[in-house]
């Protein structure tokens, strides 16, 4: 309906690791491609600080960091509402389940290309034992360097937030 408002639904805090790099443009790609529906914090002290508003928070992180990220998200307050996590182009560097088990749905999103990631997808289950997703991401993705309308959609459905 045009000229009707449309206001947050879900606040998504991003902390990606090595494979996002660093810069605005990516940080204003997401923010971008996720209004208005989807607000969006980048880094720690999104997470980690008391939530401006009552929007549930769900959080997106790579699998780079995810030990250092969900030893804050289990000390969150409230805790994540979805987890989803870009698994890269390969399985997880870590002991998975030595901050925690996660209290909340986790999906991860594995880039159709990587065939490592695609086979050690199942390794991430130990992360909760809440719902679990693995969503093959299509070729050309930019996540998590960037969000275009592709990905979006991606996270959107995942979070279960719908267009008005």
């Amino acid at each position: 309906m045009p000229g009707r408002l449309m206001a947050p639904v879900a606040r998504l805090v991003v902390v990606a690791g090595r494979a996002a790099g660093e810069g605005a443009d990516g940080a204003e790609s997401w923010g971008r491609a996720l209004a208005p529906e989807v607000t969006v914090g980048q880094g720690h002290e999104c997470l980690a600080a008391p939530p401006i508003d009552a929007l549930p928070r769900a959080l997106f992180t790579t699998g780079d960091r995810v030990g250092a990220v969900l030893a804050d998200a289990l000390r969150a307050d409230p805790p994540p509402s979805h987890v989803l996590l870009w698994a890269g182009d390969g399985e997880p560097e870590e002991d998975l389940t030595a901050a925690g088990r996660l209290s909340c749905p986790v999906t991860v999103l594995v880039p159709m290309a990587a065939h490592a990631a695609r086979t050690a997808a199942h390794l991430w289950r130990g992360l909760t034992d809440e719902p679990f997703t693995v969503r093959l991401l299509p070729p050309g993705c930019p996540l998590p360097a960037a969000c275009d309308a592709v990905s979006a959609r991606i996270v959107k459905e995942e979070l279960q937030v719908w267009p008005a």
